[in-house]
């Protein structure tokens, strides 16, 4: 059956890619449904699907499948682009990518999907390999970077970050910089204080420093919260308060 020949080649699709191979039949249709009745087919939201059937029987789909089916012009970002990048410091059941499709937020098979828009203008993204062979897009290290200091929850949170930005061998110190400079005040001098801190793995300029220095203004920044429970901890060159000693989260980028 035709129907089941395309269930059994393609795990993720969409009702257009369905309606592409059987193009104005109400009788597949209608044995579409009755698999996701009796479990051959995960509806995942409205609109896209997951096969269970044939070699994809009591198997995952990968999640990043999934967002690119839902959104081709997926570019992952956050948590994800750590992950794709290869040193995020845990693994998270959250899946973030930029689209310019209007989409809402899910959750499918304990993995929560975030769509978010790009504002401004951004570096082309990079496209790397799975080990399966297939293409992802992801965001720069140092967008990454900017992104996750901009959006610290969307980055795990501090410890998270730190910890795996200290996997991360090699960054352009003044490409961070360049990207940093429309983003606020308390963005620079967060990157200030981890660009000190990693001066030597990634060879930074002390002109760079000192150009996001002078570009703090008055401060004082927050590097986690500026609300109770308050980052108490000063860094005076950066004009910084951290949420933990200033040696405890330098440890966390050296590891």
């Amino acid at each position: 059956m035709a129907i089941r020949e395309f269930l059994s080649t393609r795990q993720v699709f969409t009702v257009e890619d369905f309606a592409a191979r059987f193009p104005g039949s109400q009788t597949d249709r209608n044995l579409l449904s009755r698999a996701v009745k009796r479990g051959g087919v995960d509806r995942v939201r409205r609109g896209l699907y997951v096969s269970k059937t044939g070699r994809f029987e009591g198997t995952t789909a990968d999640p990043l499948d999934v967002a690119l089916a839902l959104a081709p012009d997926a570019v992952f970002c956050y948590t994800s682009a750590l992950d794709l990048l290869g040193v995020a410091h845990n693994l998270t059941n959250r899946v973030q990518f930029f689209t310019t499709k209007p989409t809402a937020s899910f959750t499918y098979d304990r993995v929560r999907y975030l769509p978010r828009s790009a504002a401004g203008t951004r570096p082309p993204p990079l496209g790397l390999l799975s080990p399966t062979g297939r293409s992802y897009r992801v965001t720069t290290e140092e967008q990454t970077l900017i992104d996750c200091l901009t959006n610290m929850a969307a980055a795990a949170g501090p410890d998270h970050l730190l910890h795996s930005l200290s996997g991360m061998a090699a960054l352009e110190p003044d490409l961070a910089a360049e990207t940093a400079a429309t983003a606020p005040a308390s963005v620079r001098a967060r990157l200030g204080w981890i660009l000190e801190v990693k001066r030597d793995d990634w060879e930074v300029a002390d002109q760079t420093l000192a150009g996001l220095e002078a570009s703090l203004g008055s401060g004082p920044s927050y590097f986690w919260s500026s609300s109770t429970p308050r980052d108490r901890f000063w860094v005076k060159r950066w004009k910084l308060y951290l949420p933990r000693p200033e040696q405890e989260m330098a440890s966390w980028l050296t590891l």
